[in-house]
C-alpha cells in the first residue's frame, strides 16, 4: 500500500510538472470585449509614454540639448528605461490570449509596439553620443529617428483604425475621453 501511494503521489507530482512546463498552456483566452478593452489600455500606456517624450518639459528640454550641441547623457537613464518598458510591453503582449477573429488587431498592436521600441532605442542611441559630439553623428541620429517616428505614427494609425474597424465588426462601443477635460 505504500508502494502505491508513494507511486500515485510521484506519478501525480510528475504530471503537475509537466502541465507547468507548457509555456502558456490554459491560458486565458479574452472574449473580444475584453480583448479589445486590453488593446486600447496598451495603447493608451504607449500614447502617455510618447507624449512625455514628444511634448513635455522634459521633451523640449531633449530637443533643445540636441539642437544646440549638449551633452545629452543625463537622458539617457530615463531613456533606457522607457525603452525597456517598451520592449517588456510588446514582449507581454505576445502572451495576450485571443480569439482568432482578433488576429489582425493582435498584429497591429505589436507591430505598434516594435515600432514604439525601435523609436525609443534611436533615441537611447541618441543619449549615448559622447560628449562634443559632432554634427555628423547627431544628424545620422536624427535621420533615423525622424524615419522611425513617422514608421511608429503610421502605425499607430493602422492600430487605431484596427481598433475602431474591430469594434465596430464586434458591435462593441468604444468611448473614448478628452484627457484636456477634468
Amino acid at each position: 500500500m505504500k508502494t502505491a501511494t508513494c507511486l500515485a503521489l510521484l506519478v501525480s507530482l510528475g504530471l503537475l510538472t509537466a502541465c507547468e512546463s507548457k509555456p502558456f498552456a490554459g491560458a486565458y483566452v479574452y472574449p473580444n470585449d475584453r480583448y479589445l478593452e486590453e488593446n486600447v489600455a496598451r495603447w493608451n500606456s504607449m500614447i502617455n509614454t510618447i507624449n512625455a517624450w514628444n511634448d513635455s518639459p522634459l521633451a523640449d528640454e531633449f530637443h533643445a540639448a540636441i539642437e544646440s550641441g549638449d551633452d545629452l547623457s543625463k537622458f539617457h537613464f530615463r531613456l533606457n528605461l522607457v525603452h525597456d518598458s517598451a520592449v517588456k510591453s510588446r514582449i507581454d503582449a505576445e502572451r495576450l490570449a485571443h480569439r482568432k477573429e482578433a488576429d489582425d488587431l493582435h498584429q497591429h498592436l505589436l507591430t505598434s509596439l516594435q515600432s514604439t521600441a525601435d523609436m525609443f532605442s534611436i533615441m537611447v542611441n541618441l543619449a549615448d553620443l559622447p560628449k562634443g559630439y559632432t554634427a555628423e553623428q547627431a544628424t545620422s541620429l536624427l535621420t533615423r529617428l525622424e524615419h522611425a517616428t513617422e514608421r511608429m505614427d503610421t502605425d499607430l494609425q493602422i492600430l487605431s483604425d484596427a481598433q475602431d474597424s474591430f469594434a465596430k465588426s464586434e458591435k462593441i462601443r468604444l468611448t473614448t475621453r478628452d484627457h484636456a477635460r477634468p
